[in-house]
């Protein structure tokens, strides 16, 4: 089968340009604070040794088939902020291109309330129970994505990416995106929790649960998580 690539050619012009097309106020805008939100104290303790990184490799799978039990919601967090503190230390890239931050909708939750929780590279806080998200086979493409134990969804500042490097800043976003995300799925995995990285998510469906402009905070990659189920 041929394709005609004449209208995809503008678009992979644009990647490769770093002409900004913003209008140069984005160092003034901001993601919408959560006044609300209940901070979650993590201990300054290690989440545990998972396995090694080559066999995690070696076993890594994706899977959509999930055990009902609540997976624990602390663990999940100390990954996460663990794979977000990478990411901005790797790439050192928050000032210019803004950080990464991250929502757990934890649908079966142990230890902790299940609920909405935002991530950063710093800190983690609920900011809504779990009665707010609706039906969660609202959230994704798939259905089977909840019957996961809680998704994970990457956001960014796409207005201060493009400030940075016009649409490449756009490419280092879903680049950084998608490391810190498999950075978390393969901890999940080194600690025993199955899931799949995936790309759809419904970000309409949390779009106000989450405040997401699409601007200053923009959803680019998900993953599920889970306990595995029997018998895997």
């Amino acid at each position: 089968m041929r394709s005609d690539l004449s209208t995809m050619r503008p678009l992979l012009d644009g990647f490769a340009s770093r002409a900004v097309t913003s209008d140069g106020l984005a160092a003034r805008r901001s993601p919408a604070p959560f006044p609300d939100a209940t901070p979650v104290e993590l201990p300054d303790e290690d989440a545990g040794t998972g396995r090694d990184f080559h066999r995690t490799l070696l076993e890594r799978r994706s899977s959509l088939r999930y055990a009902d039990a609540p997976v624990r919601t602390e663990l999940v967090l100390r990954l996460l902020t663990g794979a977000l503190e990478r990411d901005s230390r790797d790439w050192g890239l928050d000032e210019q291109a803004g950080p990464l931050e991250a929502f757990v909708f934890a649908l079966r939750s142990e230890g902790m309330p299940a609920g909405v929780y935002r991530v950063t590279a710093r800190e983690a806080s609920l900011i809504a129970p779990a009665s707010a998200l609706g039906d969660p086979e609202n959230l994704g493409v798939q259905r089977e994505f909840a019957g996961a134990g809680g998704i994970v969804s990457m956001y960014a500042a796409l207005d201060r990416a493009d400030s940075w490097a016009g649409a490449h800043g756009y490419r280092i976003g879903v680049t950084r995106a998608s490391m810190a995300l498999y950075d978390f799925h393969l901890e999940c995995q080194s600690h025993g929790l199955v899931g799949t990285l995936f790309g759809g998510f419904i970000g309409t469906a949390v779009r106000t649960l989450v405040q997401s402009d699409g601007v200053t905070r923009h959803p680019l990659l998900s993953a599920t998580y889970a306990l595995p189920e029997a018998g895997q």
